[in-house]
């Protein structure tokens, strides 16, 4: 009984690699994996030449856009995107003046939940 255990326990465990083996690897499609990887690679590499610059952000930007089928055209929608947050962010903090400490907080989670287009962290709270 015991013997036959084994061998059968053995028997799957083999099929198991045997299946595990056959499966192709993400990257392998040419696909999504792929460009996954290419873009933590420019991220990487972008990073590694910005991180002594002190606009760090419009070099990251300028870096990411090098590469790009239309630079003038990715800096132009970056630039854009970049004042559409900053002028988001001015009208929270004028929605909270004169709040501070956590009611500040409380009022800038709950004007920044409220944005049009939010793309919340689920039930993820910072304490």
């Amino acid at each position: 009984m015991n013997r036959t255990l084994a061998l059968l326990g053995a028997a799957l465990l083999g099929a198991s690699f045997f299946a595990f083996a056959q499966a192709p690897a993400p990257e392998a499609d040419g696909k999504g994996g792929q460009r996954q990887h290419q873009m933590r690679e420019h991220i990487k590499g972008a990073h590694e030449a910005c991180k002594d610059k002190p606009d760090r952000m419009a070099c990251m930007h300028g870096q990411m856009c090098a590469k790009a089928a239309d630079p003038a055209k990715c800096q132009a929608e970056g630039k854009a995107r970049m004042n559409k947050r900053l002028d988001e962010r001015q009208a929270m903090h004028e929605a909270c003046t004169g709040k501070r400490g956590d009611p500040l907080q409380r009022c800038l989670a709950e004007q920044h939940k409220g944005r049009k287009g939010h793309r919340g962290r689920g039930d993820q709270s910072q304490s």
